[in-house]
């Protein structure tokens, strides 16, 4: 009996660990690559520029961001960009995705 619960305890750890194995790089990309569009917003030079800026970021991270994914609006001086995508996650048991949502916004100088 002992055996039979030791082999489920052992299971269910290393089942949990393959588990958050697949999560942390997608939560580690979600945060460099919204630190990249921080700061790739307060240096904006145009919207087309930025939002292929952001998709090429993305590719780099493996993030399946499109460019129907980012909004940019410009209001009063101030440049907001909003990135919303969803991660498609696959398990050995169910499949999930994962959204996200960046936002960013920046000061319009010179323009």
């Amino acid at each position: 009996m002992d055996r039979c619960v030791q082999t489920v305890k052992t299971t269910i750890v290393l089942v949990s660990l393959l588990g958050f194995m697949r999560y942390i790089p997608i939560y580690y990309s979600f945060a460099e690559y919204s630190e990249f569009v921080k700061h790739q917003t307060g240096r904006a030079v145009s919207e087309s520029q930025l939002k292929q800026s952001l998709i090429n970021e993305a590719r780099l991270y493996s993030l399946p961001v499109n460019e129907s994914d980012i909004t940019i609006r410009e209001t009063d001086n101030v440049l907001r960009v909003t990135v919303d995508y969803k991660v498609p996650l696959k398990m050995l048991i169910f499949n999930h995705d994962l959204k996200f949502h960046t936002i960013a916004g920046g000061w319009l100088s010179g323009r």
